[in-house]
């Protein structure tokens, strides 16, 4: 009996460990890194404020420096999309989230082929043409970049999740055996209270885990998958605290 007691106390504490320090990681927006700093654009500055200069020379050397700085910020923000999906492909997918992940590759594939041809644009065009090129990748980067990047980052966040809630579920079925074992002996109202509340709790929790799958797989707005994710861990954190109380109703029965 105090084997039994002392295994489930050590048990539900490494798992709440577990919970509690997943919950405080948080998975927000990287910083753009591709971002020019503000001496990038000092640099033209000082072209276009130099009276040494033609018009025409202007011209050229501005042109020069502004397809060089667009190139940069391209060759980064490739390098950046690489990297989501480098992570994204070795990301362990359950056969329910395969569909998410291959839909997320696949607008990763799309953004690399459209800093892929804003390249190709470039090579050809002149001043103005350059200036709306810049135009087009900063609108792209916050209209469509920023977005899918946060959805790959829940994505991840979620995948990283799913083992808690299995230990939650094994934990859960472990605590039905003890409970059922010592009910059996004696029925106790607490003790049958107490786990029917952890039981209800852990239900609640996979409810919530499995509405922000649902999240993901809709591509709902990144705020809304995370805040369901955040949702579903509390639940579970919660869950936790319930498990303790059984270990409570389970101490105060054995000798």
């Amino acid at each position: 009996m105090r084997s039994l007691k002392i295994a489930i106390i050590a048990t539900f504490f490494m798992a709440l460990s577990a919970v509690a320090l997943m919950f405080h990681i948080g998975v927000a927006l990287a910083d753009d890194t591709c971002t020019l700093a503000p001496a990038d654009f000092d640099k033209i500055a000082t072209i276009q404020n130099d009276p040494s200069l033609s018009a025409n020379e202007e011209v050229i050397q501005e042109l020069a420096v502004r397809k060089q700085l667009i190139t940069e910020t391209i060759t980064c923000a490739h390098a950046e999309v690489q990297s989501l999906q480098a992570t994204l492909t070795n990301a362990t997918a359950t056969d329910d989230a395969k569909n998410i992940q291959s839909q997320l590759l696949g607008d990763l594939n799309d953004a690399a082929n459209f800093y892929n041809i804003e390249v190709v644009k470039l090579d050809g065009t002149g001043l103005s043409g350059s200036k709306a090129i810049a135009r087009e990748i900063i609108a792209w980067r916050a209209g469509t970049y920023v977005p899918l990047e946060g959805k790959v980052n829940n994505y991840l966040l979620w995948t990283q999740n799913q083992p808690l809630f299995d230990t939650a579920q094994s934990r859960m079925d472990q605590t039905r055996q003890a409970v059922a074992f010592l009910e059996g002996a004696s029925a106790n109202s607490d003790l049958q209270n107490a786990f029917n509340t952890a039981y209800a709790s852990l239900q609640a929790a996979k409810t919530e885990n499995d509405a922000a799958e649902n999240a993901l797989a809709q591509s709902l707005a990144p705020d809304q998958s995370l805040a369901l994710i955040k949702q579903s861990l509390d639940s579970l954190s919660n869950t936790y605290q319930k498990f303790f109380a059984v270990s409570d109703a389970i101490k105060a029965l054995l000798p």
